[in-house]
């Protein structure tokens, strides 16, 4: 949550700072001479791995599971910007940034052998014939990106047959996943324990986008009367993943506390999609889907009778749906009329 308030005050600062006041015409999902500012929202989706902290029956008891159910909402907001031109290619900057809220509440029981490490290892297991344990999990999911689109030095106005290639990619990003984790039982052995466990993901990325026709699927022209168009994007890069964890465990008048850091190099893949239509002379209205691949999500493996606590990782989808409005600074119409 404590990062959503400087996502969009870097944001709005770079729009003051940067955006000149002049027209804006098509080239696809950039801007091909002015200036675009954008705002929006929506709904993001977020598998982050299970949490695994009792055991039931000696083996590790799933007290969160992820599934398609862990939605939250989304609002996102940006610019992009003319540049000129750069080695015959027309360039453009954006700035761009969003953030998502994810919360999902578990309850799971164990009857027979339950058994609860403390974090840090050092207390004796607690030990009991049932538990009954109730995980609230928040995650906050944000990020900014600076980027520059390399395009055409003239726009196409003609739609594509299937797909044309408009412009490459080349950004930078910085975006973060921020957990809040609470697992309590009052059944049983009586224990509260709290963990954050907050990545923070450094990188760049390179891609390339254009637009796409769907009149192979035999709907290209409902789309045509419907004033629709379709563009694609994809990007990929390489990320510094650095982790920060903290677990508070307190049973009775038993506490501890534990505190890792972990680095890793994590991997992101990006397809984003976008249909769009224009609702007048200076905006439109856009359908944006992200869908993201994160190589390195971080998994704690908590204490138990072999072995510390440590930080793991695996692999995590996402995806995130918004409906942004687009405005072009200027009087000049926003996009040129397409040739069928």
């Amino acid at each position: 949550m404590r990062h959503s308030i400087r996502i969009f005050a870097a944001a709005a600062l770079g729009a003051a700072i940067f955006a000149p006041t002049a027209q804006a015409q098509d080239m696809t999902t950039a801007t091909f001479n002015g200036t675009t500012i954008w705002a929006g929202g929506g709904v993001q989706f977020l598998s982050l791995p299970d949490i695994k902290y009792t055991f039931a029956g000696g083996r590790r008891q799933r007290n969160s599971e992820s599934d398609w159910a862990d939605f939250g909402g989304a609002a996102g907001g940006g610019f992009e910007t003319a540049l000129g031109f750069w080695g015959g290619h027309r360039v453009t900057g954006s700035v761009k940034g969003f953030w998502s809220n994810i919360e999902t509440d578990d309850r799971k029981r164990c009857t027979g052998s339950c058994v609860v490490f403390d974090p840090t290892g050092t207390l004796a297991p607690f030990n009991s014939g049932s538990l009954s344990t109730k995980t609230d999990r928040e995650a906050d999911y944000w990020g900014v990106q600076a980027e520059l689109k390399f395009g055409r030095a003239e726009p196409v106005h003609a739609k594509p047959n299937l797909y044309r290639n408009d412009y490459f990619i080349i950004g930078a990003d910085v975006r973060g996943i921020d957990q809040d984790n609470r697992l309590r039982s009052s059944v049983g052995t009586n224990f509260l324990y709290k963990e954050t466990l907050d990545t923070t993901y450094y990188g760049g990325y390179l891609g390339v986008g254009g637009e796409y026709s769907l009149g192979f699927l035999g709907v290209g022209g409902l789309y045509d009367r419907l004033g629709l168009r379709t563009f694609i994007n994809l990007r990929g890069g390489l990320y510094s993943a650095d982790t920060d964890y903290s677990g508070r465990f307190v049973s009775g008048p038993f506490a501890t506390k534990l505190s890792k850091t972990d680095d890793e190099l994590a991997f992101i893949g990006t397809v984003s999609l976008e249909t769009r239509k224009q609702i007048g002379a200076r905006t439109s209205l856009s359908l944006w889907t992200d869908y993201e691949y994160i190589s390195s999500v971080p998994k704690m493996r908590y204490a138990d009778f072999n072995r510390p606590t440590r930080i793991d990782d695996e692999d995590a989808f996402a995806t995130r749906t918004m409906l942004r409005l687009n405005i072009g600074l200027g009087s000049a119409q926003l996009y040129d009329e397409p040739l069928k």
